[in-house]
């Protein structure tokens, strides 16, 4: 692996209303990307809009060493 790339281990579950799979994957056709990436910002952009701050992205506990 690239030692650029981000690693995503911790899983988030939850469920929601029937239509909301398909609308998020509608989204993320949209933006031309995964259903997972897009929900990944999505839920990054919220959590920041409500002041809960997050690592960046770019910090290097969350890149691969190898």
């Amino acid at each position: 692996m690239s030692a650029d790339r981000v690693i995503f281990s911790e899983p988030v579950r939850f469920k929601a209303e029937p239509g909301l799979n398909s609308a998020v994957a509608r989204a993320a056709r949209q933006s031309r990307t995964s259903s997972a990436e897009w929900m990944r910002r999505a839920l990054r952009e919220r959590l920041a809009a409500d002041g809960i701050a997050l690592p960046d992205l770019d910090a290097p506990a969350l890149r691969d060493a190898a």
